[in-house]
């Protein structure tokens, strides 16, 4: 009996974490997309692989592997400026 009373638990904890949102579905949904079709870091054309992508303040960031996320994080304002400066340019 104990264990049918565990196993019926799990099955009631998986299922209610299954339809729990993912937090980075919600991230991605309120972040302001990426404006270059380059890796903010090393300015190779992501058309060319798949990105890695996240979400830093706000904004996303695609850049070329996880590698290259240590080094945005490392200085970030310096590559959000580039960020900032081709969202100018779409909008003229």
């Amino acid at each position: 009996m104990k264990i049918f009373k565990f196993l019926a638990t799990l099955v009631l904890g998986l299922m209610f974490l299954s339809v729990l949102p993912s937090s980075k579905a919600n991230e991605s949904k309120t972040a302001e997309s990426y404006p270059l079709n380059t890796c903010i870091v090393c300015g190779m054309k992501l058309s060319e692989m798949k990105p890695f992508s996240f979400v830093y303040k706000g904004q996303e960031v695609k850049v070329c592997d996880e590698s290259e996320k240590t080094a945005f994080e490392a200085n970030p304002e310096q590559y959000l400026k580039k960020i900032v400066t081709a969202k100018a340019k779409q909008k003229k």
